[in-house]
């Protein structure tokens, strides 16, 4: 397993280093955080706790508060008259597979664009609550997209405990 995961993160390291544009896949062994991108340089994705960029190194998450996957060093969007334009699909759902949350674009209100500075760092953020209960084990999905070039994402999922 450890062989298979080196492998592949290696081959996604040699691939960021093709023309800026690349494809791989990371996998965060402290909290199960699993990523593949496709079309994007990524420098890092990873779990952090509520509103700050503070990396965390469980999959537990308090009810009643937030977790976040973060992804920096994001480059390669679709430029169009000096803005880009980032998508954000949130996906929870419980054990059995009912959606409890879904949301085809968190980032709906940038529909005119931010800045390529901006876009390297990309955020979504979810809070705990009900109907979550303490004690239960929800899956996580996000995806970050180009709206310029739909097939640009990176795309993430865990599992999450609440405690």
């Amino acid at each position: 397993m450890f062989k298979l995961l080196f492998f592949l993160l290696l081959a996604g390291s040699i691939a960021g280093c093709s023309g800026g544009i690349s494809k791989g896949v990371k996998k965060d062994l402290t909290t199960g955080l699993s990523t593949s991108y496709n079309g994007f340089s990524v420098e890092d994705v990873y779990l952090a706790a509520g509103d700050k960029d503070t990396r965390v190194h469980t999959n537990e998450v308090g009810l009643n508060s937030s977790v976040a996957v973060l992804a920096t060093g994001v480059e390669n969007f679709t430029a169009l008259n000096g803005k880009v334009y980032p998508g954000c699909t949130i996906i929870l759902s419980d054990k059995a597979g009912k959606e409890l949350l879904h949301l085809d674009d968190a980032f709906a209100d940038l529909k005119d664009g931010t800045t390529v500075e901006t876009s390297k760092v990309l955020r979504a953020q979810l809070t705990t609550g009900a109907p979550m209960l303490a004690g239960e084990t929800y899956h996580l999905k996000t995806r970050f997209f180009d709206k310029k070039k739909k097939e640009s994402e990176i795309v993430s999922s865990v599992d999450i405990l609440i405690k």
